[in-house]
């Protein structure tokens, strides 16, 4: 007799819709070049994601042209475990409760069609955490009930979190809720309790002991008390690593050994959302490696804001890394990154990094609120590529104050630093981010990504993310929404930092085709391509 299922969690799916843009007419390009601009490469009549083009290569054919045992198999990046789902279903697995999770629902559509189908009840979780629209949401919603019968949706993460937090309250989740069918809705940070709790009682349907929930009872917009939660990494409760599901085609974890931000860079929300900084004990993160270690697992990733400070802090984790074979990739703050350290990230078995730079001027570094500036950048920068990591540097391009003058100082950094990895994207402008105490001073209007300020527009942002594009060769571009997941994930399919580089530079050589409107003039582009994969994996 199979055992009892009592949640399913969706951890994510792909939300870019590739398809429908390959439906649009290519001459019409500038009706919807934004949208697909830097992000995605045109190749046989269709938009496809860079992974896409490592699919068609190695395997003849592209994901969505394939069956969701074939995805499994290929390369997508959801197809890297994520951790969220992992951390909500810990203290469900840890008090006995079967919560299943579906890593990538795109891969995995048929197990869990199978799953949902054998309960009495289906109970479906649905993280938000990369989802930014309810029109996605709807959809999915609307895809799930064609294929299972009756199913219960509770919603949670930082879409939900945000709505609430943007809206001023809970009220404005009533309309979306009850349009789409969603019975219940999670609207904490570290809510794992939260959903604990709801998933215990939800047959009795007493809600008493789950703080953070709206419902509907007897079709009355409801909900229970407003309560934070500290980050369950301050709990002696250690995500059950060997119990959780995982992708077989994958030897990367992600994980965090703290919580929150010590940082307030004024154009983020997350210190305010977190509520200051949340260290765990190094035996709390030695207690998850020892579990980690004897599964099929290489590399982690962890998803720290600010794992390198405080530095002694980090200078104990690094110590605890070296007494494992792990590789691992992080976020880092570049100004706190001396020879010593560096060596010792190199010791311990650090192959990449995610360098949170932003700007490399240091008048727009001061009106952000980053705490460094362009020296020390260039300093720390220089320190990790002594020891051979791998660097991926972030920028956003038009925080208010942005000029020309400051644009160039951003290019001469990414020539001249020797980051190997860039990206760039747009200023986004969160009327609960700290920057809108002082927009009168900026002359800051308008809301995400349609803004303008005394010196630039958005618009004139997206016009100048192309122009550093085109001008800058000396390092590599990435999308800035995989960035260094994306560099991990090729590390976990065993491709090396060479092949990764070359590859990568003939794609932006495909999107600058693209740019141009050269969509058919690839040919020798492609055959390159498909040459360096075919070496690869023969």
């Amino acid at each position: 007799m199979k055992e009892k299922t009592d949640l399913i969690i969706i951890g994510k799916f792909e939300t870019v819709n590739y398809k429908g843009y390959s439906l649009f007419p290519i001459d019409r390009i500038d009706l919807y070049r934004d949208l697909v601009q830097l992000r995605m490469i045109y190749q046989d009549g269709g938009f496809h994601h860079f992974l896409d083009i490592f699919n068609k290569a190695k395997f003849g054919r592209y994901y969505e042209q394939s069956s969701y045992s074939e995805r499994r198999e290929m390369y997508n990046i959801w197809n890297l475990p994520s951790l969220n789902p992992a951390l909500a279903a810990t203290p469900m697995i840890n008090h006995g409760l079967n919560c299943r999770i579906i890593n990538n629902l795109d891969s995995d559509f048929d197990i869990f069609i199978e799953l949902a189908q054998s309960m009495e009840r289906p109970l479906i979780g649905i993280s938000t955490t990369f989802l930014l629209t309810w029109t996605v949401i709807g959809k999915l919603i609307e895809q799930i009930r064609e294929n299972v019968d009756n199913p219960t949706f509770i919603i949670g993460g930082a879409f939900i979190n945000d709505q609430v937090a943007i809206n001023g309250g809970v009220a404005h989740l009533e309309k979306p809720l009850r349009k789409f069918g969603i019975s219940y809705a999670i609207h904490s940070y570290n809510s794992e309790y939260d959903l604990y709790n709801l998933v215990s009682n939800i047959e009795s349907k007493d809600f008493s002991k789950v703080n953070n929930l709206v419902f509907f009872e007897d079709d009355q917009f409801t909900f229970t008390k407003e309560q934070w939660n500290s980050p369950y990494i301050l709990e002696n409760d250690i995500p059950p690593w060997d119990k959780i599901d995982f992708p077989k085609n994958n030897k990367t974890i992600q994980l965090r050994s703290s919580s929150g931000c010590t940082f307030k860079c004024s154009f983020c929300t997350y210190p305010v959302q977190s509520k200051g900084f949340h260290p765990a004990e190094m035996d709390y993160l030695k207690a998850q490696l020892e579990i980690i270690k004897h599964m099929d697992i290489e590399n982690l990733i962890f998803i720290d804001d600010t794992p390198n400070f405080p530095v002694p802090r980090f200078k104990a984790m690094l110590k605890l890394l070296k007494q494992y074979d792990f590789r691992w990739y992080s976020f880092i703050r570049a100004q706190y990154i001396d020879d010593g350290i560096a060596r010792m990230m190199k010791e311990s078995g650090c192959d990449g990094v995610y360098l949170g730079i932003e700007s490399a001027d240091n008048q727009i570094l001061k009106y952000m609120k980053k705490a460094a500036n362009n020296e020390i950048y260039m300093r720390g920068v220089e320190n990790l590529k002594k020891y051979d990591i791998t660097t991926f540097a972030a920028f956003i391009i038009g925080f208010p104050g942005e000029t020309s003058e400051t644009i160039q100082t951003n290019i001469n950094f990414i020539k001249q630093s020797g980051i190997d990895y860039y990206s760039l994207k747009e200023f986004w402008y969160a009327p609960n981010a700290p920057i809108a105490a002082k927009a009168n001073q900026f002359g800051l209007e308008g809301f995400g990504n349609k803004w303008k300020h005394n010196t630039m527009t958005s618009q004139e942002a997206s016009t100048v993310k192309l122009e550093i594009f085109n001008d800058v060769n000396e390092s590599v571009y990435l999308d800035s929404d995989s960035g260094l997941w994306y560099l991990a994930y090729l590390r976990d399919q065993n491709y090396d930092w060479n092949t990764i580089e070359k590859t990568q530079r003939i794609i932006v050589e495909m999107l600058r085709l693209d740019n141009d409107n050269k969509y058919m003039e690839k040919d020798d582009l492609v055959d390159q391509f498909n040459e360096i994969i075919s070496k690869k994996c023969s």
